[in-house]
């Protein structure tokens, strides 16, 4: 029996064991809905695996380098559990009017002890009609008349904005033409305020110009004069509405159709959580404008590939290329949609796994290669590989054909004819094995042998258990080389071997994708001062506190706390109007929900603080180190001066001679104030309280308002005085 027979045999035999029989460990793919416009988070019920909980650790990547998916939107995280949680994985739409279904390419890993099982497929994303949106847009539409032509100014005539206005409610507009990569065609600017006109006295004023001169039409862009060009600008949406942003054409011949892009966020004044975020593509129609072509394939290209035996091969533009005039190249999307019978197209990225799509930046720049079958024939073999471009507007071209020519090989020199990678969980250990790294060589395959000399940057090499760095194809076909990762946070490594058979030599690159496991605590990157007046209740704000995890959803973080305040407590109020109550915890979602709070009793304690520990998502959760939070508490001055104790508040002096009133008369204290700063108003000027009131009992008056400290009739009479006097 064949060692590559063997190795089915072990591949099957694991399955079995599995209890994964079946030729797919997803068992539930509903798709995902999302309202144009909008975002959605996936469920239990939209996706789910047949893997058990308690067995097996797994992982799903959604694939990045695949430009035929998530076309009109973004899923992520990149990498999440397959048992995720809601509100973990969300799928978030541009705004595209154009298209009615998305998809997202997804690699999912089940890894054993031993093993690692790995599945792609396609997760559907219908988009649909919104049936409660903020942007309403009008059936009037942005117009440019001709190229190089301005449309009218946006305002309320185009668009609207729905929501509920609220003091705590912050509307926001952005646009981002660098990132959105619209207007294609054209750019926003605003029209400067112009000089005043020459009087009629003056020369050249008998020839009025108009507003917006010929001059303003600018092929190439160099004479923008008048015009403002406006890039990234987040602005209010009633400031957007009255700002008189216009369109101008810049890019003849172009599409009789282009669109601006704008982000739309609702936010929260108080806690500045984003409650709401929605996007949309703003049509403009271009009067001189033609429908938009389809790409078409480039009349000097050749469109046949010639491949040496086993050796990946890069594809050029001189073997495929298109051409298209509305969209630049770099943005053309090539996708195959008939895949070589054997072999298959692959991204130098990652050039161990297949590819079903790639850009002409990529093609370009000799990013897209054909990797052969890693069996050798006597006589040459010919492939086809079908592809369709696609432009920036979705419209696509006839298919196109290339032909695969593949050449005997004429050498003795070792060669990889197989080379998928390995994939491993972080902190795991893999052996490579012959069904992951084959190598051929004409005349004697037992005299190759293969010695490491680069990578291994997250890990190390052994044979049969000890040190290695030199290996033989018998090792590899007997499993006997494993790689250990080194157990750190990192997701690529790879292993530089030079393989030779005593005279001839090669270098050889071998990948190794590690995915991340949740084996470490939160970390908190925000931890601001809290300051509170006595007595107030004070919303805990996403930007005072903030923790995150590197390994799963920062939504699910939980805040436990260990030593509750002192001087106050922790509320969660769940909602406007509702009465909050105490919690030994909170969710990081609380906190951006904005219903977490800081209440104050009252005291007088100026100082406070709590300790919490910070628990991931993960059974059992990882956990962090004690943290603290520190508050400041402002007093307020509620409370009464009180007299100083061993004050006699009694003052003897004679009919005919001044005294002075000291701190043994008069003393007075307080908690919130300085002593010094205390200030006494004489309500009642002095009085005899028998039955001389009638006579003159003096009065209380500044030493320093008299030139000698003798008894003078003219002092001026106190009606107020510090304590510090």
């Amino acid at each position: 029996m064949s060692d590559r027979t063997w190795g089915g045999l072990k591949t099957l035999l694991l399955l079995l064991q599995l209890g994964c029989a079946s030729p797919t460990l997803v068992s539930v793919n509903r798709g995902l809905r999302v309202p144009k416009g909008g975002s959605a988070f996936l469920l239990g019920d939209d996706l789910r695996f047949a893997i058990p909980k308690e067995k097996d650790a797994c992982k799903v990547e959604v694939v990045m380098n695949e430009p035929i998916t998530q076309r009109v939107g973004k899923l992520t995280p990149q990498v999440f559990d397959c048992h995720f949680l809601p509100n973990e994985v969300k799928y978030i739409h541009n705004g595209c009017p154009i298209l009615d279904e998305d998809r997202v390419k997804l690699r999912l890993y089940r890894f054993t002890e031993t093993d690692t099982l790995m599945e792609t497929f396609i997760l559907r994303v219908y988009l649909l009609e919104p049936d409660c949106n903020i942007i309403h847009m009008s059936d009037n539409v942005l117009e440019v008349s001709e190229f190089y032509g301005l449309s009218q100014a946006i305002d309320k005539n185009l668009l609207r904005f729905d929501y509920e206005r609220t003091s705590s409610l912050e509307c926001t507009v952005r646009l981002d033409p660098v990132g959105t990569q619209l207007p294609a065609h054209g750019q926003m600017v605003l029209v400067e305020p112009r000089p005043e006109e020459p009087r009629g006295d003056q020369p050249h004023s008998f020839f009025p110009e108009s507003q917006l001169r010929a001059e303003l039409k600018c092929p190439g862009g160099s004479c923008t004069l008048g015009l403002k060009k406006i890039g990234s600008v987040t602005v209010s949406c009633e400031e957007f509405l009255l700002m008189g942003l216009r369109y101008q054409h810049m890019d003849p011949p172009s599409p009789d159709l282009d669109y601006i892009s704008i982000q739309l966020d609702l936010t929260d004044s108080r806690s500045k959580i984003v409650y709401k975020s929605e996007y949309a593509w703003l049509p403009v129609r271009i009067r001189a404008g033609i429908p938009n072509q389809t790409p078409r394939a480039a009349f000097m290209a050749m469109y046949i590939l010639e491949v040496d035996q086993f050796i990946l091969t890069s594809l050029t533009t001189a073997v495929l290329d298109c051409e298209e005039d509305e969209t630049p190249k770099p943005l053309l999307v090539f996708n195959i949609t008939k895949a070589p019978r054997q072999g298959y197209v692959t991204h130098l990225w990652d050039h161990t796994r297949p590819v079903s799509s790639f850009t002409w930046r990529d093609l370009s720049d000799m990013q897209i290669a054909y990797q052969p079958p890693n069996s050798s024939h006597s006589e040459r073999r010919q492939f086809e590989v079908e592809v369709e471009v696609y432009d920036f507007f979705f419209e696509r071209s006839a298919p196109i054909t290339v032909h695969i020519s593949i050449r005997t090989a004429d050498t003795n020199a070792p060669r990889v004819s197989w080379n998928t990678g390995l994939n491993l969980l972080e902190g795991q250990s893999r052996a490579i094995t012959w069904e992951q790294f084959q190598i051929v060589d004409n005349d004697d395959i037992n005299a190759v042998q293969l010695v490491t000399v680069g990578g291994l940057q997250h890990g190390r090499l052994t044979l049969r258990g000890g040190k290695g760095f030199l290996f033989t194809v018998a090792d590899l076909q007997d499993g006997a080389v494993r790689y250990h990762h080194d157990d750190s946070d990192s997701t690529k490594d790879f292993v530089a071997f030079r393989i030779f058979d005593g005279h001839h030599s090669i270098l050889h690159k071998f990948p190794i994708n590690i995915l991340p496991k949740d084996d470490s605590p939160p970390f908190l990157i925000t931890n601001v001062v809290i300051e509170v007046e006595e007595g107030q209740t004070l919303l805990i704000q996403g930007s005072m506190l903030r923790a995150s995890d590197m390994d799963s959803g920062d939504d699910y973080i939980f805040f436990n706390i260990t030593k509750p305040p002192q001087a106050g407590e922790i509320l969660k109020k769940p909602g406007p109007g509702l009465i909050g109550y105490p919690v030994p915890g909170f969710f990081q979602k609380d906190l951006f929900n904005g219903i977490i709070y800081y209440r104050h009793f009252g005291g007088e304690i100026f100082e406070d603080s709590f300790e919490f520990v910070l628990w991931d998502s993960h059974e059992p959760p990882n956990l962090s180190v004690p943290q603290v939070v520190t508050i400041h508490i402002t007093s307020v001055d509620d409370q009464l001066p009180k007299e100083a104790p061993g004050v006699s508040r009694h003052l003897v002096v004679k009919e005919t001679e001044v005294a002075h009133i000291t701190k043994k008369h008069l003393h007075f204290m307080d908690m919130e104030s300085y002593d010094r700063e205390l200030l006494y108003t004489i309500t009642v000027p002095p009085f005899f309280s028998s039955s001389h009131r009638h006579l003159d009992a003096g009065k209380l008056f500044m030493v320093d308002s008299i030139p000698k400290l003798t008894k003078n009739p003219a002092a001026p009479g106190l009606r107020s005085f510090t304590q510090k006097v």
